[in-house]
């Protein structure tokens, strides 16, 4: 589809810069998250001639990154960062790494030195040796716009890298005397999707399958939230009662309180043994991570009807015995219309289900100790819809993102490439993306600290984002482990602030719990308020859990 545009009206010269600006809003974006310089100044200005785009000044370039990441997650359509050159460019590549983990779609803008001195070593400020090459190693695609009469080309390319499947970020880097040059008019292409031929004999023999099989199971992943597959995920469940396992980037395709809703437990034994016994498995967009399978030793069904975007997925980490190349969405529907003569599950099979999917919960609740009441009370004051965000802590991962239920896509967001301290930065692009949802950061004091600086970017733009901060002095999921193995600790005891202060010196309202008594009440008058807001939790008042958690068997 093309986006005709006028280009330069009146006496004021149309630049780079501009149609740059001009074909992000018409992909549909109305944010960017950034670090102003010298070497992107041009654009900042093109921004706010143009009006359309939500300037939102991060405090670091990963920050930024991870801000573009969290909005593209939670609206389903792009997320843009804007970095300087350089140092800047270099402060971005964690994060675009977890994009790119995540397999996020967002546009980073950066700078590039005065075109005549790029590679030449000079000493140009914000001069870097190979920024092109580092951005194409940390993201998907990484392009130069280097004449000016390229700029609806490399725009357009850009999106739409970022958009097909498997999406990532893409990185587009600009030198500096190109963003001021004057550009001509004309259309911008985005293609509205990239759609893969249906594989109609494929298509056929997967409705076989499905209607031979006795105990088949479902498990979905991320590339069914990109699909939008959600409702045809629990059609189809309900409709071959088979269960659900979601991973951690599937969470929300179908409601976790759903009788037929494992969600995300496939490392846990029970279900690693019930998946052995299973007859069929229908997996739709997942990647099959190393943390999520016990290091691939969780064993699937012979019979693997996969569903999948991205061609390499096939027999990536499992054995297909049947490979469906294409969107989700479309595969599911095609099924759905088309499959008939389906035999009625034994009771067994949907008690065997049951007994399953509460025998993980009912184990998990009884590791939580004072973190239950926590847990509870955090469910029962949050809204359905509200966005939950998790940085890599302890209450994160041992049940922050398997017992606190997601009840629909695109409302739980976590690292998927595992890095701390990306949370605080995720919440805000969350927050703005979603500006009427209620969202909450759960977040430990060592990944708060990574990212603090981003407190400033919440204060300064007064999103009424809720954090929960676990404060155990240090990196708590790695002193468990430590101590499970090396029976020591080293460089995860760390210093922290005082939170109360720190947070109220921004009219950030905090509260300390010191026991897990305090916290409902607390905490339901902190979402009622919709209000900027931290609650600490000092860990060493309220307890430990009853079971130690020393990270996900197979890491």
């Amino acid at each position: 589809m093309s986006k005709e545009s006028a280009g330069a009206t009146g006496s004021a010269t149309y630049t780079v810069s501009d149609a740059i600006v001009e074909g992000l809003v018409g992909a549909g974006v109305t944010a960017a998250y950034g670090v102003v310089s010298i070497h992107n100044l041009p654009i900042y200005e093109a921004m706010e001639r143009n009006g359309a785009i939500r300037i939102v000044p991060a405090r670091g370039e990963s920050g930024a990154v991870n801000m573009a990441d969290a909005h593209a997650r939670v609206s389903g359509g792009l997320g843009v960062a804007i970095t300087s050159t350089g140092t800047g460019a270099g402060n971005a590549a964690g994060s675009l790494m977890e994009a790119w983990s995540a397999g996020t779609p967002v546009i980073h803008i950066t700078g590039q030195v005065h075109s005549a001195f790029i590679g030449t070593g000079q000493g140009y400020i914000h001069d870097c040796k190979d920024q092109l090459g580092m951005l194409e190693s940390v993201g998907k695609a990484a392009f130069r716009l280097g004449r000016p009469n390229e700029a609806r080309a490399v725009i357009s390319a850009a999106i739409n890298t970022a958009l097909t499947p498997p999406r990532g970020p893409v990185s587009i880097e600009i030198p500096i005397d190109v963003q001021t040059q004057a550009c001509q008019g004309g259309p911008f292409f985005f293609e509205s999707a990239h759609q893969i031929s249906r594989d109609e004999h494929g298509l056929e023999d997967a409705l076989e399958l499905l209607k031979v099989a006795r105990r088949p199971v479902i498990w979905a992943g991320g590339g069914a939230v990109s699909s939008g597959a959600g409702e045809e995920i629990a059609e189809l469940a309900e409709k071959l009662c088979a269960p659900v396992i979601t991973s951690q980037a599937g969470r929300g395709l179908m409601p976790e309180n759903h009788p037929l809703c494992i969600g995300n437990f496939a490392n846990f034994p029970e279900v690693s043994e019930f998946l052995q016994h299973c007859d069929l498995l229908l997996s739709v967009g997942v990647r099959f991570r190393s943390n999520e399978t016990s290091a691939w030793r969780t064993r699937v069904p012979n019979i693997h009807i996969g569903i999948d975007a991205d061609l390499r997925a096939l027999n990536r980490n499992y054995g297909h015995s049947l490979f469906l190349h294409g969107d989700a969405r479309g595969y599911l529907t095609a099924i759905l219309s088309r499959l008939s003569g389906v035999p009625s599950v034994a009771d067994d099979y949907r008690r065997e289900i049951a007994r399953v999917r509460d025998g993980v919960r009912t184990r998990l609740r009884k590791q939580l100790g004072p973190y239950e009441t926590i847990m509870d009370a955090m469910r029962y004051a949050l809204p359905r819809d509200a966005v939950i965000v998790r940085d890599v802590t302890v209450p994160s991962s041992a049940w922050g993102s398997r017992l606190l239920e997601i009840y629909q896509t695109r409302s739980s967001v976590h690292a998927a490439g595992g890095g701390i301290g990306q949370g605080l930065p995720m919440a805000i692009g969350a927050q703005i993306a979603a500006p009427d949802a209620t969202v909450m950061l759960m977040v430990g004091d060592g990944g708060f600290l990574v990212n603090v600086g981003e407190l400033a970017t919440m204060a300064q733009e007064n999103l009424p984002i809720l954090i929960v901060l676990f404060d155990d002095g240090g990196y708590g999921v790695l002193r468990n482990i430590q101590e499970n193995k090396y029976k020591r600790h080293i460089a995860v005891d760390l210093k922290s602030p005082d939170f109360v202060k720190l947070s109220e010196s921004f009219g950030i309202e905090t509260a300390v719990i010191t026991s897990h008594a305090q916290f409902p009440a607390i905490f339901e008058q902190m979402v009622s308020k919709r209000e900027p807001a931290l609650i600490v939790i000092d860990m060493s008042e309220v307890g430990q859990m009853a079971e130690a958690f020393a990270g996900p068997p197979g890491v």
